[in-house]
C-alpha cells in the first residue's frame, strides 16, 4: 500500500469518527431537548386530568354516592373522553386495582402530595407515564396515567433518517475532498520519487521541480543538490577514464617509436657485416631514443610521486629565489635560446622581505618547464613564420609580483610571456594532459616528451594555486600561475 493511500484511510477513518460523533451529538442533545418538552407537557396535562378527577370524585363522596364501581365507571369515561390521545387511565383503592379490573400491584411508592412523571421505552417508541395519591378521601385512590408520545417517536424516527442520510452524504463527500487534497499536497512526493527513479537508472540530469518553502520543497532541492553532485563525480569518473585511456594509448604511441627505432637498428647491426662508422651511428641513435624513454621514465615517476605524495613546504624570499632560477636557466640558455637567439627578460617587482611558501626545487622545476616551452614556442615561430626575415629576436618575459586575491587572500603572481606561434583555442583546455602535443609534428625533433605541462600542473595543484594559459596563435601565449601564501 502506498504511503498517500495510507494516510488517506487514516485521515478518513479519524475525520469520520469525528464528523459522525459531533452529528450524533447534535442530534442527541436535539432529542434530549424534546423529551424535556414532552415531560413539562406530560405534568401539565397529567395535572389537568388528575385535578378534574379528583374533583369530580370529591364531589361524588360528598353526596355518597363515590363507591368502587363509581369510580371505575368515572375512569371509563374519561378514558373515552381522552380515546384520540391514546390516553390510559388505571385506578387502585386501598393497594387493589379497580379501573380496569385486574390484579396489578401500584407501581410506584410515592410520599403524599407528590406526581411522579416519566417517559419510558426504547427510541423508536416512548410513552409517557405519570402517577399519585389522590387526596382528600376518607379512603386511599392511586391514579396511573400513560400515553404514547407519538409526535416524539415520529420526530426521532423523522431525525434518525436526516442523521444517516447526513453522514452518508458528508462521508461521501468528505472522502473525496481528502481524496483530491492528498493527491495534490503529495504530488512534489510522486515527482520526488520519480526523480529519484530516474536518477537510480542512471539520469543523473534529472531535477525535481518543486515550489515553496515546505519540508518537501527543501527535500526536493537536497535530491537536486544530490543529483547535480552525483552527476558531477559521474563525469569527472568519465572524464578520468577517458583520460586514462588517453594516457594508456598515448604512451603506447610514445614507446612506440623508440622501441622500433632501437629494435631496428639492433636488427640492422646483428645481420651484416657493419663499418666501424655506421656501428657508431647506430649506437648514437639507441643512446639518444634509450635516453628519451628514461627521460619519459623519470617525467612519469615525478608525476607518480607529486600527485601521491605529501610534499614539504617551507617559506622562502620570493626575489632570491627568482634570481637563482635565472642563473640555471643562463646555464642552459645557450642550447635552448641562443641558437634562435631567443631573448629571455627576467623582472621581478617584490621586495626583499616577500616570500613564498611551498617547496623550492618542484617551484624551480615549473618555471623552468614554462620557460623552456616558451623559447621553443618562439623558436617554432621564428622558422615556420610566413614574415620571418630573421632580423627580429623573439623574446619570453617572466615576471613576478604580489597580488591581493579575493576574501583577503594575498599571494604571488607569475606570468610568462612569449612571443611564439600560440596555442588554438579548441586545444588549450587539453594542453595540460600527459602526451598531449599541440603541435605534434615537431615536437618529437626538439625532444619534447608531452608530460611537461602535466608535470607543471601537478605541481601548482599540490601548492593549492591556479594556473591559466591564454594565447593567440601566430602572436604568443601567456602562463598565469597564483601561488598563494600560506593560511
Amino acid at each position: 500500500m502506498k504511503v498517500w493511500q495510507k494516510i488517506y484511510l487514516v485521515m478518513l477513518a479519524v475525520s469520520m469518527v469525528f464528523v459522525n460523533v459531533g452529528i450524533y451529538a447534535v442530534f442527541q442533545l436535539t432529542y434530549q431537548k424534546n423529551l424535556e418538552t414532552e415531560q413539562l407537557r406530560g405534568e401539565t396535562d397529567y395535572g389537568v386530568i388528575r385535578k378534574n378527577i379528583q374533583k369530580t370524585m370529591q364531589t361524588m363522596e360528598s353526596q355518597g354516592r363515590l363507591s368502587g364501581e363509581a369510580a371505575a365507571d368515572l375512569m371509563k369515561i374519561y378514558e373515552e373522553d381522552y380515546a384520540k390521545q391514546k390516553i390510559q387511565i388505571k385506578l387502585w383503592k386501598n393497594g387493589n386495582q379497580i379501573y380496569p379490573e385486574g390484579e396489578e400491584e401500584i407501581p410506584y411508592t410515592i410520599e403524599e402530595n407528590q406526581t411522579r412523571i416519566m417517559i419510558r421505552g426504547d427510541r423508536r417508541h416512548k410513552e409517557l407515564a405519570a402517577f399519585s395519591e389522590l387526596t382528600g378521601f376518607s379512603e386511599s385512590y392511586s391514579l396511573y396515567m400513560e400515553y404514547p408520545l407519538e409526535k416524539l417517536n415520529d420526530t426521532w424516527n423523522q431525525l434518525y433518517r436526516i442523521y444517516l442520510f447526513i453522514s452518508f452524504g458528508i462521508s461521501l463527500v468528505l472522502a473525496l475532498v481528502l481524496s483530491v487534497m492528498l493527491r495534490f499536497l503529495l504530488r512534489p512526493l510522486q515527482q520526488l520519487t520519480g526523480s529519484v527513479s530516474r536518477i537510480q537508472k542512471g539520469d543523473y540530469a534529472s531535477r525535481v521541480q518543486i515550489r515553496g518553502k515546505d519540508e518537501l520543497a527543501s527535500l526536493g532541492n537536497h535530491i537536486n543538490a544530490m543529483a547535480e553532485t552525483i552527476e558531477e563525480n559521474m563525469e569527472a569518473l568519465r572524464e578520468d577514464n577517458r583520460r586514462q585511456e588517453q594516457l594508456v594509448d598515448n604512451l603506447a604511441h610514445e614507446m612506440k617509436s623508440p622501441l622500433t627505432s632501437i629494435y631496428g637498428f639492433a636488427e640492422y647491426l646483428m645481420k651484416g657485416r657493419v663499418e666501424p662508422e655506421e656501428i657508431a651511428e647506430c649506437c648514437s641513435f639507441i643512446m639518444e631514443e634509450s635516453l628519451r624513454m628514461k627521460d619519459m621514465c623519470y617525467a612519469l615517476m615525478d608525476l607518480s610521486e607529486i600527485r601521491h605524495k605529501k610534499i614539504e613546504m617551507t617559506a622562502f624570499p620570493a626575489k632570491q629565489f627568482m634570481e637563482e632560477t635565472e642563473q640555471t636557466a643562463v646555464r642552459w640558455q645557450s642550447g635552448i635560446g641562443e641558437e634562435k637567439k631567443v631573448r629571455v627578460n627576467w623582472s621581478n617587482a617584490l621586495s626583499a622581505e616577500e616570500e613564498i611558501y611551498g617547496n623550492k626545487m618542484l617551484l624551480e622545476m615549473l618555471l623552468l618547464n614554462l620557460v623552456s616551452n616558451a623559447v621553443r614556442a618562439c623558436q617554432r615561430r621564428e622558422i615556420s613564420g610566413p614574415d620571418a626575415s630573421g632580423e627580429k629576436v623573439p623574446e619570453v618575459s617572466v615576471f613576478m609580483e604580489r597580488i591581493d586575491e579575493e576574501q583577503n587572500k594575498e599571494g604571488i603572481l607569475l606570468r610568462i610571456t612569449d612571443e611564439g606561434m600560440g596555442i588554438p583555442e579548441d586545444k588549450l583546455p587539453h594542453i595540460t594532459e600527459p602526451f598531449f602535443r599541440a603541435d605534434k609534428g615537431r615536437s618529437r625533433e626538439e625532444g619534447g616528451n608531452g608530460l611537461g605541462l602535466a608535470l607543471c600542473a601537478q605541481i601548482v595543484k599540490c601548492h593549492g594555486g591556479t594556473m591559466e594559459f591564454s594565447s593567440v596563435p601566430g602572436q604568443g601565449t601567456t602562463v598565469r600561475i597564483n601561488l598563494y601564501k600560506k593560511g
